[in-house]
């Protein structure tokens, strides 16, 4: 971080840094002298020196009548830290009044575009549930055609997954046999019960949407409305277990 950036940070406009790194290297000097220096016109570096002398950061005196200017040590700035740090201290209740506690509002988070379903799968891995609850579609097959490594890296961190799936799917047909092996379990259902348009994964406080089709999702991130989620899933996971197809031995 370059010293314009830490000035800045610490409330510094640009005229306020260049007056004040001219004042640091000059010393004892005039305003005409520290205006030069900083490359500014003179009323400005007077208006902004007034301002610098105001924050304790340069000090005035005069030397045989006339008016000299000072930049106070460098240590001087971190008194503005200590200020900065007490002013947040007493606005704190007043933020803390402004911040949703309970997490009522939930926070949405909207992606377009071909990255949009992988930008899921990638929050499912970071977030590391214990278990993901999941409404399936084939559109998963027909976006990665090709083997995804998202079920693999879903089992590296012991990720367990529960499927419910449509009869006749590549879920059926291909991954229900291998549920030990992926961690998981899939439910089989008729067809003409379960063959959604967009795929639906909860997974801790989150609930996701994918639209495969129009390439986006949603991820909705709220306590209450994921739990909701949870209990509408046991629902038809218990539905989708009493009419259960199991896949035809072969």
């Amino acid at each position: 971080m370059t010293i314009d950036n830490i000035l800045n940070q610490l409330g510094f406009s640009t005229n306020e840094a260049k007056v004040y790194l001219a004042a640091l290297s000059t010393g004892l000097a005039s305003a005409a002298q520290i205006a030069k220096k900083a490359g500014l016109q003179r009323t400005t570096t007077y208006s902004v020196l007034d301002y610098l002398v105001r924050r304790g950061i340069v000090g005035q005196s005069k030397v045989r009548g006339k008016t000299r200017f000072v930049a106070e040590p460098p240590e001087k700035l971190l008194t503005l830290v200590g200020d900065i740090q007490a002013g947040l201290k007493k606005a704190l209740p007043e933020l803390e009044a402004l911040y949703n506690k309970k997490g009522t509002k939930p926070k949405i988070l909207f992606f377009e575009g071909k990255e949009a379903i992988q930008n899921v799968y990638d929050d499912t891995l970071r977030e590391k549930p214990k278990e993901i609850l999941e409404w399936n579609t084939d559109a998963y097959f027909e976006r990665f055609p090709k083997d995804h490594a998202y079920i693999a890296k879903r089992m590296e961190l012991g990720i367990r997954a529960r499927r419910i799936a449509g009869e006749g799917s590549v879920w059926q047909k291909k991954h229900q046999g291998y549920d030990r092996a992926e961690l998981s379990e899939t439910v089989i259902v008729p067809k003409d019960q379960f063959w959604p348009m967009v795929e639906v994964n909860i997974y801790n406080d989150k609930v996701a949407f994918m639209n495969y089709a129009d390439e986006m999702s949603v991820i909705i991130e709220n306590k209450a409305i994921a739990e909701a989620m949870r209990q509408a899933y046991e629902l038809s996971w218990r539905g989708a277990k009493a009419n259960e197809i199991k896949l035809e031995q072969r």
